[in-house]
């Protein structure tokens, strides 16, 4: 089946990622939780790929943060990807690749790969998941942001979707799929990863859906996810840490 995913081209991605998330201070404490957890008391993240990097402001943040090797975004806009290359200066070495993570060409691997607001915003979502597992090392880690609710879940562009629209002056006419995972159901997901997760570990908190999404959900559960990758194939015991609503496992 062809990949599906659609190509944002909205200026509305570039004029608010531009300026917006690219401080420490800017950033969730669940992501923040997840980033100091996996960095541990060395602060290292060592080389990261960001898969959905819009302007590269994490790898700025990030790497003003914590120890890194190197910074790769990709992201599938190619007015925000140009940004970055003409504007996001880091002091480590850093690259932007405008392309699919679907698509991305070679067999490089990475300490860390991070989809934070990516994954559950377009079609191929457990695609998109498997292919940034895909390029983990062993014993790196993947971290993702996911939405949950304790019912059933959404993947219907149709009946879930959200306006291209951070300035909220006026509708664009571009839109996201506003994706909802039922938690038990992302853990069946991510048992199913090849190789499998070593250690799993999830930080969440109740909130409303955007005011530019239309959505059948009143509240969600906004969750980031680490997951550490194992070398073998097949799914054993893991450590887990959760620190989620007690709704999120009912």
């Amino acid at each position: 089946m062809p990949n599906r995913n659609i190509v944002f081209n909205s200026q509305e991605i570039v004029e608010f990622y531009s300026r917006h998330r690219q401080e420490w201070e800017e950033f969730y404490p669940s992501e923040k939780w997840v980033f100091r957890k996996i960095a541990g008391k060395s602060g290292r993240l060592g080389d990261v790929l960001d898969a959905g990097c819009a302007c590269g402001g994490l790898g700025f943040a990030l790497s003003r943060q914590f120890k890194l090797n190197s910074y790769a975004g990709i992201d599938i806009h190619p007015g925000a990807i140009a940004w970055a290359i003409k504007h996001r200066k880091l002091a480590i070495p850093s690259s932007f690749i405008c392309a699919d993570i679907l698509g991305l060409k070679g067999r490089k691997s990475y300490d860390l790969v991070v989809s934070l607001s990516c994954a559950d915003w377009n079609i191929e979502v457990t695609k998109i998941m498997n292919a940034c597992w895909e390029r983990v090392r062993p014993g790196g880690y993947l971290v993702i942001s996911l939405r949950i609710t304790p019912g059933e879940g959404i993947d219907d562009i149709k009946r879930s979707f959200q306006y291209v629209n951070f300035s909220k002056r006026e509708r664009s006419p571009e839109v996201a799929n506003y994706v909802v995972f039922n938690f038990k159901d992302i853990l069946k997901q991510i048992k199913k990863l090849s190789p499998s997760a070593q250690e799993i570990g999830a930080y969440g908190h109740w909130g409303i859906p955007s005011s530019t999404a239309v959505t059948p959900y009143k509240k969600l559960i906004f969750t980031v996810f680490y997951l550490k990758k194992g070398k073998r194939n097949k799914f054993q015991g893991i450590n887990t840490e959760f620190n989620l609503p007690l709704e999120a496992f009912l």
